[in-house]
């Protein structure tokens, strides 16, 4: 099990040389994708490998004179990326616009590196609109033009149900690791789990799945570690990939993580693509469902509060710990009611907020060792 692990920490551990290499392998366009939103299913069917640009691990240095320092991480570390020349293996770029900082990104990239191919995906402003649904299936129809333009293929019903298929195979096989997360606590740790999840983001999806189906079986098979830690979720980190070392500690305070409601976790593979004959309609319906909810969709009637309380429940939980990126405007202008809700429902909750460049460790683990102490924990 220790050897499939580390085939996807080894991917997930440096993700543009983990995809310039597959690129090589497969011979295959590769394209840099903002997440959440990118339709995904759509790439892939064009031939075209979609892979989530992420954090760099190095401190960003050229990007500062390019973007606000006011920025998050993310955006910023994709600047700075590109201006060093790190992505020009990739063959293009695609953006959507699901924030502020999002939406602005890819003018700036491209006013300042040169990409092959440079799209914007827009989303629907509101999402219980009555035009949100034709505006959305209007833009992936767009979206679709451009990529088998782009790619030399046309994207057929066939290709992307196939596609899909694919993709919802993932997603469940996913969920069944997190069901056998929750039943025995501690067999897999959060690092290796964001690991798994992330390395899904930057492979091709039936590669995927094939170590999914092994690693699985495996667990299936494990006995469940004793263990009498405090059980937590992780709840937050909209866009981002949870530092490793942030998770590392969180749990070496005293904690298992047994579930999670953020993007490089459960809010990317809760809902599959229903098949239904007109797969772009079926995916305008996946984006436009109000499971999962997110603070970057405005819903007036779906509160994702309630829902990370839902999450908190059904894992049988016994606190929350709050990640959230500095400079994200969607998720910190939430904050004060998340905690409101919390402490209303008696839910103990702990806020870790993590910088790009400076994480001062000790404080977090302060943080994270009284919250565990409040509980019960040692």
């Amino acid at each position: 099990m220790k050897e499939l692990i580390k085939e996807f920490i080894d991917v997930a551990a440096n993700p543009y040389k983990s995809v310039a290499e597959l690129k090589e392998k497969k011979k295959q366009k590769v394209l840099g994708c903002f997440p959440m939103d990118i339709p995904e299913e759509l790439i892939s069917a064009a031939g075209i490998m979609p892979v989530i640009l992420w954090e760099s691990n190095e401190l960003i240095t050229i990007g500062h004179s390019r973007i606000m320092p006011l920025n998050c991480g993310l955006t910023r570390s994709v600047v700075d990326d590109a201006m060093k020349g790190k992505l020009d293996f990739l063959d293009g770029m695609l953006f959507c616009d699901t924030c502020l900082q999002a939406r602005n990104l890819p003018f700036i990239i491209e006013r300042n590196s040169k990409q092959r191919y440079l799209e914007y995906f827009y989303l629907p402003p509101i999402l219980r609109s009555p035009a949100a649904r034709d505006y959305l299936l209007n833009n992936l129809r767009k979206l679709k033009m451009s990529l088998e333009e782009f790619g030399g293929q046309r994207i057929t019903d066939d290709l992307l149900n196939e596609s899909i298929e694919k993709s919802n195979r993932n997603r469940f096989l996913l969920r069944r690791l997190y069901e056998l997360r929750q039943s025995k606590p501690g067999i897999l740790k959060a690092a290796e789990v964001k690991a798994i999840v992330q390395a899904g983001l930057l492979m091709a999806k039936e590669d995927h799945n094939a170590l999914l189906e092994k690693l699985i079986a495996k667990l299936e098979a494990a006995p469940a570690p004793k263990s009498s830690k405090i059980r937590v979720i992780l709840a937050g980190y909209l866009c981002f990939a949870p530092r490793t070392d942030m998770l590392n500690l969180i749990e070496d305070c005293g904690t298992d993580i047994v579930d999670d409601y953020i993007f490089v976790g459960s809010r990317y593979f809760t809902n599959d693509i229903e098949a239904n004959g007109n797969p772009l309609a079926a995916m305008a319906k996946r984006f436009l469902s109000p499971v999962p909810p997110c603070p970057t969709k405005v819903d007036w009637e779906s509160d994702w509060i309630d829902y990370i309380i839902e999450v908190y429940r059904r894992s049988k939980a016994q606190g929350v710990v709050t990640l959230v990126a500095k400079f994200c405007p969607p998720l910190i202008n939430y904050y004060s009611e998340i905690r409101r809700k919390l402490a209303s429902a008696g839910i103990p909750e702990v806020l870790l907020e993590i910088e790009h460049e400076i994480v001062s460790l000790e404080q977090a683990k302060t943080r994270v060792k009284a919250f565990v102490e409040t509980i019960g924990g040692v």
